[in-house]
């Protein structure tokens, strides 16, 4: 409990410094993606996204077990910004699959960034603001367990050892989630709820999948059909081994919490990589059944 409390002393502090020095911390744009300026798919059977304004790639991730009958692709029918934007889908998962996963590195924790080392997202590592829309097709079914479609990833690292052993560490230490059907409340077919929630020595898991699980910090709806506007800064900070810093979400433009947070994980006492990735796309529980296709655009990092 004391050392919960010191944490949040911390957080505060270093916010209320960033807050006084707000020209130091002020990020620029690095990245922007709407799928209209020359990007495309590498080839009609490929999941890689290329971009020939500057030779970038994005490459999926994609699970052994995971089914997909309509491959990733670069559409141009209701888009948010026309005229291109990205559809991901996921059919259900073959037998014996752990995990099924299509996920999108727009900001890699390990390849070579624009711009240089210094827009690299990390713990202790400044502010960033990432941006993006997020639309689900009308005919998506609820998840049975888990959905990830936005991550920021803190990757466990080989041949390191996590030196608490009731901690899994890593992770998506902060996602946007989708409610699964056990944890619904609105039981419109119209709706989505959603969680966005953070991971942490503290906050390892979520069972109600609101406000009552220490990792979740906003739980809303989502209207399948319309376009959302989804919006975070983020603020990682070290201080002797505690993570914690500020994280501010807008949806719409409507602000919905801006404070500070304990998340992540300190590399040095976990195992895990200071360095972080920012993903979209699907990242489910091996279903049984169950069809979901979400469709993303106009994607942003500010460093």
């Amino acid at each position: 409990m004391a050392r919960a409390q010191n944490i949040k002393k911390v957080v505060i502090l270093l916010l209320t410094v960033a807050v006084m020095n707000p020209v130091s911390a002020e990020p620029r744009r690095r990245l922007s993606v709407d799928f209209d300026e020359g990007q495309s798919m590498l080839s009609r059977d490929s999941n890689t996204i290329v971009d020939a304004r500057n030779g970038a790639d994005f490459r999926a991730t994609v699970d052994k077990g995971t089914k997909a009958v309509d491959r990733p692709e670069v559409v141009s029918q209701g888009c948010n910004t026309p005229p291109g934007c990205l559809r991901v889908s996921m059919d259900p998962s073959a037998k014996g699959a752990a995990k099924n996963k299509i996920m999108y590195s727009f900001w890699s924790h390990y390849k070579p960034l624009p711009g240089g080392e210094q827009g690299r997202l990390r713990i202790g590592g400044g502010i960033a603001r990432i941006s993006f829309a997020m639309k689900f097709d009308p005919r998506y079914d609820t998840p049975l367990h888990q959905m990830i479609h936005f991550q920021i990833l803190q990757p466990k690292v080989a041949g390191r050892v996590n030196k608490v052993s009731k901690v899994n560490p890593g992770g998506p230490i902060l996602s946007l989630r989708i409610v699964p059907v056990s944890r619904r409340k609105n039981k419109s077919p119209d709706i989505q709820e959603f969680i966005v929630a953070v991971r942490s020595p503290q906050a390892q898991s979520y069972y109600y999948y609101d406000t009552r699980d220490k990792g979740v910090l906003y739980r809303g709806e989502i209207h399948k059909g319309d376009w959302n506007n989804f919006s975070f800064v983020l603020q990682s900070i070290d201080r002797a081994g505690d993570m914690g810093g500020r994280i501010g979400f807008w949806m719409n433009d409507q602000k919905r919490f801006d404070k500070p947070v304990e998340w992540g994980f300190d590399p040095d006492r976990y195992g895990v990589s200071p360095q972080l990735g920012f993903e979209l796309g699907s990242y489910r529980s091996a279903d049984a059944t169950g069809h979901q296709t979400v469709y993303f655009d106009d994607v942003k990092v500010d460093r």
